[in-house]
């Protein structure tokens, strides 16, 4: 997720330290979890069903992972848009 940010943040024209993608990386997995209760608990008790639990958990970590690569990406392009619309 840190390389991620990184990767994003060049892409919007930015750049970032380690610390500070890794930061926005947690940032975001901890909001993108707290806005998806339902499928944080689901992911758990899957995880206590043998053989469904091994497909379901991880299809639902990629799904929450992607959610938050997305609104990282839409944090870095409010941040860098609007410090190029300011220059």
């Amino acid at each position: 997720m840190t390389a991620m940010t990184m990767s994003l943040a060049g892409v919007f024209g930015g750049s970032l330290t380690e610390e500070a993608a890794k930061g926005m990386a947690i940032a975001a997995i901890k909001n993108t979890m707290l806005k998806q209760p339902i499928k944080t608990l689901t992911k758990e008790l899957s995880k206590l069903i043998p053989f469904v639990g091994q497909i379901v958990a991880p299809s639902i970590s990629a799904v929450m992972l992607e959610a938050a690569g997305w609104s990282i990406a839409k944090d870095l392009d409010r941040k860098y848009s609007t410090s190029a619309a300011s220059t």
